[in-house]
């Protein structure tokens, strides 16, 4: 019997799938088939779906994935069922089946909209960023990686937005864009290392490197895939020690260092063996063959070669390259025909699937042949061909420079429309709420006990009638700025300024009923000493700051408030301020379009207005309620019973003076 949950389970499947564990996530599933419930069964065969695709037997990952898919479904947990649809999708992007792989895909993508899982949702728009970057449709790819960079950005997922980052970084590598490559590929960089995640960096720096590689850098490259290397040995990762070996090996070869290449190629071609990536290994033999036929080892090659005939090779560029490899070994023989029959089939292929660079490549190899064959019709044949694809392939890469320049302006002007809208929201809503608004919820709390804090300036309209407006404007500037840093050191919530009063709320978390907002403290850009309060004059102690009792905090508020000293410029006198607190359960949410404001309503907020109405200058009064949470609850104020007055609405009501200790 399992001594893991299936929740417990379900974390280390995703764990195993970050770093390609196959055990692991056969352990898991062997854990979830013996507990053989419903759910476990489902939980069961998607691991199972994920280990065969990482193993490349592609037929048995669909069967697991799909039955996974038929329980969740029967289940009516949609989640996973999307999870897994985006499973099917990657086994068919791995197997090379395109317009299969973008149709899970794009099921996934909806299920996940559908619920309003926008994590999920930018997992799958990575995916199919990679598809269309695999498959060369780069302005498509950007438009992905960047769709999801926008939603990590208000998800504040510094993780993955360094990994989107990244893939961002390699489409503008392979658009011939290199200052664009680079400066994405720094940015990674920079958040993987402020994070300490040094996986992370290792790969962005192997990135770096063949953006230095592609440029013909290839001493900074090398120097970039060696500190790569010399991370991923320290971590023990062998996928990563293999690919900085595969990309060392790629740039010896470039320069002609043909031993040394091969010996890092067969260093990379050992790890990815234990590792059992299949398609690495696909991809690194035929490098290694590559390599051997460069230098004339044919026998050696020839060897070599005969594995790859065991080997399931569903990448079009690397099965092309192999029938390629096989021509070059039938021509060093003298076996012209069969040569010539091999080139015709690739490039057959090469049409079928679109590989412009690839035709090119394969006519130009035909050519050749036909030189030594004395075939000069189709020399001329191949050499007009080959001229042909060169000429469109330099068009097409002009033209996907200006669908990409075009695909940039038009996400920098969506990017520039958001970052105005959220600056608008920013500007009239608290953070965390305007956070919510931006991700697109319906911001509508109820709050089984909050704290209403309502303030005025006394004789304002009096003394405001004898200043010049700008003069009143700045005072009641200076007033409510120490009021909203005081508020944000308790966690209280300013809702709004009417005129000369003041509305401040305390949430209890723990009651919040809904979305639950988190009430952290904000930054408010102003210094603490530019605003006039000395700490010490509330007599409230700095640990009391973080008391999470909603009543205890906003008492602490309005002690903090009715003890600031602010002045009449035109009589020296000290302003005064009159509070009024209750508590009890409210209604908040965000009102408006274009000028939004989260509001609260309820009784708890009328029955605190009429307790700042009927209170008196320079003190604060509280209701019964908030009395009896407060009692035995502050150290520094004590409660004076004020008695019973007519509340408008509420008839007679206790109320209580809530005052400082006398030092």
């Amino acid at each position: 019997m399992s001594k893991r949950t299936i929740e417990e389970l379900r974390e280390d499947i995703g764990v195993a799938i970050h770093v390609s564990d196959t055990d692991g996530l056969r352990a898991c599933a062997q854990e979830l088939l013996a507990l053989g419930t419903p759910d476990a069964r489902a939980a069961a065969e998607r691991a199972l779906g994920i280990l065969n695709n990482i193993l490349g037997d592609y037929e048995e990952a669909l069967r697991c994935f799909n039955r996974s898919l038929a329980l969740f479904e029967e289940l009516g947990d949609h989640k996973y069922a999307g999870k897994v649809t985006m499973g099917i999708g990657l086994v068919h992007h791995h197997a090379g089946n395109r317009e299969r792989a973008l149709e899970y895909y794009h099921r996934s993508l909806a299920v996940h909209e559908e619920l309003g899982d926008r994590s999920g949702a930018v997992n799958v728009l990575g995916n199919i960023g990679a598809l269309h970057s695999d498959w060369s449709s780069y302005p498509e790819a950007l438009e992905c990686y960047n769709r999801a960079l926008a939603v990590l950005h208000e998800l504040h997922d510094t993780p993955r937005i360094a990994l989107v980052l990244g893939n961002l970084g390699n489409v503008y590598r392979a658009t011939g864009n290199y200052p664009e490559a680079l400066q994405h590929l720094h940015r990674a960089l920079a958040h993987y290392q402020e994070r300490g995640d040094r996986i992370g960096s290792a790969g962005v720096i192997c990135s770096l490197g063949k953006v230095y590689r592609a440029t013909g850098n290839y001493s900074e490259a090398l120097d970039h895939y060696h500190q790569a290397l010399a991370i991923h040995e320290e971590l023990g990762v062998k996928l990563g020690v293999a690919d900085d070996n595969f990309s060392i090996g790629n740039v010896l070869f470039q320069t002609g260092d043909l031993s040394t290449a091969l010996e890092h190629y067969r260093r990379a071609l050992t790890l990815q063996e234990e590792c059992n990536e299949r398609s690495s290994v696909v991809m690194t033999t035929c490098a290694i063959l590559g390599c051997l036929i460069q230098m004339e080892l044919f026998s050696e090659a020839e060897e070599l070669f005969a594995t790859t005939t065991s080997m399931t090779i569903s990448e079009p560029s690397l099965a092309i390259y192999i029938l390629q490899l096989d021509a070059t070994l039938h021509e060093h023989h003298g076996r012209y025909d069969e040569a010539a029959a091999l080139l015709q089939t690739a490039l057959s292929s090469a049409r079928e699937h679109t590989l412009l660079s690839v035709q090119a490549d394969l006519h130009k190899q035909y050519r050749d042949l036909c030189q030594k064959k004395n075939d000069f019709s189709g020399y001329i044949e191949h050499n007009n061909e080959y001229t042909r694809i060169t000429e469109e392939i330099n068009g097409k890469d002009t033209a996907t420079k200006l669908a990409m320049q075009e695909s940039e302006r038009k996400m920098a002007k969506e990017r520039q429309e958001h970052e105005q809208h959220l600056a608008v929201l920013y500007s009239t809503l608290p953070k965390h709420i305007a956070d919510r608004v931006a991700r697109g919820e319906v911001v509508n709390d109820t709050f089984e006990n909050a704290a209403v804090l309502f303030l005025d300036i006394v004789g304002f309209t009096r003394h405001s009638g004898q200043l010049d407006a700008s003069v009143v404007v700045q005072l009641l500037q200076n007033i409510f700025t120490t009021f909203d840093i005081i508020c944000a050191e308790h966690d209280v919530m300013k809702i709004k300024t009417i005129g000369d009063s003041y509305m401040a709320v305390a949430f209890n978390i723990a009651d919040a009923v809904g979305a639950r907002p988190r009430l952290a403290r904000e930054q408010t850009g102003i210094a603490r000493e530019q605003t006039g309060i000395a700490r010490e004059q509330t007599g409230i102690a700095r640990e009391q700051t973080e008391i999470a009792n909603s009543e205890q905090r906003i008492a602490n508020v309005a002690l903090a408030m009715i003890s600031s000293e602010f002045v009449w410029p035109h009589t020296g006198e000290r302003v005064m301020f009159r509070i009024g607190i209750h508590c009890g359960p409210v209604v908040a949410g965000v009102l408006g379009t274009e000028r939004m404001q989260y509001d609260v309503w309820g009784d708890t907020v009328n029955v605190a207005s009429r307790m700042e109405s009927s209170s008196e200058p320079g003190r604060i009064q509280i209701s019964e309620s908030l009395k009896e949470a407060l009692t035995k609850a502050l150290n520094e104020a004590h409660i004076v019973p004020r008695g019973e007055i007519d509340v408008k609405g509420k008839g007679m009501m206790k109320t209580y003076w809530l005052e400082l200790h006398e030092s």
